[in-house]
């Protein structure tokens, strides 16, 4: 069981990773985007598109950037039991209940996403200007959230792990 664990970290992990660096490029072309459109409106030589266009990368940057977010665990989080307590025992219950109440969230949230996705798969809308098919951005919305939940979910499962080790006494 701990080999086919450490392969479904090692797994996650290189997604999480990918996730990464596809943001890393993602913003850095959200970037150069912008800023051709910039110089070429001080040039007076507007190019039609471009704004309609960055929607596609702003979607995908948000939604992937919430997994990377969930991968590194690096939300946006209180953490007044922390800040209170020095007891571990009460530290662990209070992330054990953030992360049960989180994966809860996720998997409710994921079910909105996968009938977004099914709706926008079947009108299968286009973007006015460019006629870019509008699934190409907004099926990362169902990528997104699908690798959200799944952290979300590996996470509970490390802390009820943790919580086992913990509350038999070895910490």
């Amino acid at each position: 069981m701990k080999g086919f664990a450490s392969n479904v970290n090692r797994l996650l992990d290189a997604i999480g990773k990918i996730c990464e660096v596809f943001c890393s490029v993602i913003a850095l072309a959200m970037v150069a985007l912008v800023t051709v459109q910039v110089i070429l409106r001080m040039l007076n030589m507007p190019l039609f598109g471009i704004e309609e266009l960055l929607n596609f990368p702003t979607i995908w940057i948000y939604f992937i950037g919430g997994a990377c977010a969930a991968y590194t665990n690096a939300h946006i989080e209180c953490g007044i039991i922390k800040a209170l307590s020095k007891n571990q025992k009460k530290i662990l219950i209070a992330e054990l209940v953030s992360s049960i109440l989180a994966s809860g969230l996720a998997i409710y949230v994921l079910k909105w996403g996968y009938e977004y996705s099914s709706y926008c798969l079947q009108i299968n809308k286009k973007s006015p200007v460019l006629g870019i098919p509008m699934p190409l951005g907004e099926l990362f919305i169902m990528i997104g959230l699908t690798l959200m939940a799944l952290y979300t979910v590996v996470k509970l499962i490390k802390i009820l792990v943790t919580f086992k080790t913990v509350w038999k006494g070895g910490e």
